[in-house]
């Protein structure tokens, strides 16, 4: 990837969130339907991490997004942002956890 300035990396909004609803996209290979908390308000994301995760074991899970994503209009709905996770793809996908101590909305700097 190329490099890139501060000014456009500072333009990225992460946030902590909280998963409060995780559940399968009929129809999607790849997407599970995460409701994530972000402080003022809630948020509809479509994750491609369907492969690595149960959806049980995601509700209550703290994680980052990126909050300020310009919405993305799905055949399953509008995703609103993006959840951040690493790792190769298929059952090895990593979404990325903050320490204990970090709380909903808070901004990631």
């Amino acid at each position: 990837k190329d490099t890139i300035d501060f000014p456009d990396f500072d333009k990225v909004d992460f946030r902590i969130a909280k998963i409060i609803k995780a559940e399968h996209v009929e129809g999607a290979d790849k997407l599970l339907r995460l409701e994530l908390d972000i402080g003022l308000e809630t948020r509809q994301v479509f994750a491609g991490i369907k492969s690595a995760y149960d959806p049980a074991s995601l509700v209550g899970r703290m994680t980052v997004m990126v909050a300020n994503l310009a919405p993305r209009k799905m055949r399953f709905g509008v995703s609103e942002g993006m959840v951040l996770a690493a790792g190769p793809g298929g059952s090895e996908i990593f979404l990325l956890s903050p320490d204990e101590g970090a709380t909903v909305g808070m901004k990631v700097k």
